[in-house]
């Protein structure tokens, strides 16, 4: 005859349903925790695109602008997001926050982001082609021999919070 009763067990059923309970428990709650931490990190993923895209808008228009000038006479006011390239040494302007406040930059009409993207053009300095030079680009054709206006284009984007921010720069060469 067997030692264990009916009677002797009592309880062990709810000890081990309670068991379960808390295991199964503790699974959901990781369960929540790890999809919790993948829709954080896709809404950030999703800012940078936002705010890189803005910043890319921002580059875009600013080359369209450039394709139109016809003078340097206004970036040697350096204001209104039109400056002369810095000297050696000089802390760069796209690097302070005072640069894309206000009418020191360019804005960007743009609907995606928390803020409208910003810009600023930098004329580098000019470079005059030689007449000898090989033209690899139109063979037969003159050599392009001219002087080349070179601008630096430094724009700035933030995604859908203030928090995400990207910036990009392009440097863009025009013959007056």
């Amino acid at each position: 005859m067997s030692n264990f009763s009916p009677h002797s067990q009592k309880g062990i059923v709810l000890v081990v349903t309670l068991v379960i309970m808390l295991i199964v428990t503790l699974l959901g709650i990781s369960s929540v925790q790890t999809t919790d931490m993948q829709i954080r990190m896709s809404r950030n993923a999703r800012d940078g695109r936002v705010a890189f895209q803005a910043a890319e808008a921002g580059l875009r228009v600013a080359e369209s602008f450039l394709s139109t000038e016809s003078s340097l006479n206004a970036y040697q006011a350096n204001s209104n997001g039109k400056y002369v390239g810095m000297a050696a040494g000089e802390v760069v302007r796209w690097q302070e926050d005072a640069t894309w406040q206000g009418s020191n930059s360019l804005v960007v009409a743009y609907g995606d982001s928390a803020e409208s993207p910003r810009y600023i053009i930098e004329f580098i300095g000019t470079i005059v082609a030689e007449e000898d030079r090989l033209n690899m680009d139109n063979v037969g054709g003159g050599t392009g021999a001219g002087r080349t206006q070179m601008f630096r284009v430094t724009a700035f984007g933030t995604g859908k919070t203030a928090a995400a921010k990207s910036m990009i720069q392009s440097t863009y060469g025009r013959r007056f």
